[in-house]
């Protein structure tokens, strides 16, 4: 069964991973590059982490009372993902085109597209993954959450320089006409190069959209596929452990009630939101970090390469090469050795880069940044892995469900914080609030107990008077814990 699970990851499995990737690259483009690139045109850096602060709180409360208690009920996780996925391109489209002259208005949409985006690209798209490789998905995580150092630590150097020269272009000839005062100039200038730099995005999101619709569906079964493409299974077997598993899901005992009363499920949950929202508190303000350092840097700029033509733009393009080998070596830790030693080593990469920001010379800048780009992508691994491989398949969904928002409200807040921290004291204090929150996860990393979940899983099956079994220990063992 290994060996062929080993042999790939199928054709249809290949899809739903490249609808992920599309789906993390759009949701990035358009959450991330606004507070990098735009935030100078609409309010400034601090006025758009707060608005990053409140869409994401308004996402928690969608996705914890409004999605999280229909979630079962669901005829298909794959369809509502898809209409989700819809509204977040029109919202995208429109945010582009609104003028720094109504900056409020843009406000707004921007709050919408974090709310849609996110719970399109990091909900509902991943829930399919968590159907489709129950067993791999830490493997198929590391590759797919690629796409978030990719399109921070590249796309971002490219969008950046394509944005500002067609804004600078744009400027040239408006004001060249006379026609137009320089606010109106501004303005319309703002316009076209958001259009045509965000463009890309919005069409590859669409993309992975229309590719979902044609060949994929909730569960792998339902198309002819095998879950981690383990073709052992024979047709008959796989659609009779999906109806088991569709039942056992109607009666799963981790309702939302009682996932927030488990000790070790805030132990795991706690470092999980903490690695993401730290990665993405930076991510967003990662550019004026290096700004800030670009005279030492352009010893490392290469003239002729546009990844590398400035020095911040040669430290991002290393960031993305260091964050896709940290999110596939990650990944195949997480696949091998478990999440909790995952988690402890990524908080410790993370402790690292906090120490070495806290320094505050431009080398050691550097090497914070990449280390930083080391647990970024895996940060994105571990909340869907943690869940898979400690919770039965049928508990899956409302745990799921209930974890998210966790990291939703700690990373709603870090970004806002970080540019408090940054802007009113420097940006070496920020990365020691890194360093401490790393120190956070570490405790907390050592203090789970796998155990605890399962004595709590046979209490509350106890309590519905659902028989006891040993599944979840069987999970340890082969995880290494013994018994």
């Amino acid at each position: 069964m290994e060996k062929q699970q080993r042999l790939g990851f199928g054709g249809r499995g290949s899809v739903l991973m490249i609808y992920q990737i599309l789906a993390y690259a759009g949701y990035t483009a358009f959450t991330n590059f606004p507070q990098n690139i735009l935030s100078s045109f609409y309010g400034g850096t601090q006025r758009l982490t707060f608005m990053n602060l409140i869409g994401s709180l308004l996402g928690y409360v969608i996705t914890y009372f409004v999605i999280s208690p229909r979630i079962g009920k669901m005829k298909s996780v794959k369809r509502v993902g898809m209409y989700i996925g819809f509204l977040a391109l029109i919202v995208c489209a429109v945010l582009c085109v609104i003028p720094p002259t109504k900056s409020g208005l843009w406000c707004v949409f921007f709050v919408l597209t974090l709310i849609t985006t996110q719970l399109w690209g990091c909900f509902f798209v991943t829930l399919l993954i968590g159907n489709w490789f129950p067993r791999r998905k830490g493997t198929v995580m590391g590759i797919v959450t690629m796409a978030f150092p990719i399109v921070t630590g590249i796309c971002l150097s490219l969008f950046a320089t394509q944005f500002f020269g067609i804004y600078g272009a744009q400027m040239g000839a408006l004001m060249a006409t006379g026609q137009y005062s320089p606010e109106a100039a501004t303005a319309a200038a703002v316009v076209k190069a958001s259009v045509t730099s965000f463009a890309p995005y919005w069409c590859i999101s669409l993309i992975g959209i229309i590719l979902c619709g044609i060949f994929l569906k909730d569960f792998p079964e339902q198309c002819g596929a095998y879950r981690d493409n383990d073709r052992s299974f024979t047709p008959e077997m796989a659609q009779q452990m999906l109806a088991a598993e569709q039942e056992a899901r109607a009666r799963s005992v981790w309702k939302r009630s009682k996932i927030w009363g488990c000790k070790d499920w805030w132990l795991q949950a706690i470092p999980n939101s903490l690695l993401l929202s730290c990665a993405m508190a930076f991510m967003v303000q990662i550019m004026p970090i290096l700004q800030s350092h670009n005279e030492e840097l352009q010893v490392l700029a290469v003239p002729g390469f546009v990844l590398m033509a400035d020095g911040y733009n040669a430290v991002l393009f290393g960031l993305a090469i260091f964050a896709c080998f940290g999110s596939w070596l990650l990944g195949v830790l997480d696949t091998k050795y478990g999440v909790r030693t995952a988690v402890f080593i990524t908080s410790i990469i993370m402790l690292l880069a906090g120490i070495l920001g806290l320094i505050n010379n431009t080398w050691c800048v550097v090497a914070a940044t990449w280390m930083l780009g080391l647990f970024m992508g895996a940060s994105s691994n571990f909340g869907l892995s943690s869940i898979v491989r400690y919770w039965r398949g049928e508990d899956f969904p409302s745990v799921y469900s209930g974890a998210p928002p966790i990291g939703t409200i700690i990373g709603a807040a870090f970004p806002f914080i970080v540019a408090a921290i940054g802007t009113n004291l420097g940006y070496a204090y920020a990365f020691g609030f890194v360093a401490v929150m790393a120190v956070i996860c570490i405790i907390c990393n050592r203090a789970f107990n796998p155990r605890g979940i399962i004595a709590y899983d046979n209490k509350l099956r106890e309590a519905a008077g659902l028989p006891l079994d040993d599944e979840l220990e069987k999970r340890l063992v082969r995880e290494g814990h013994g018994r």
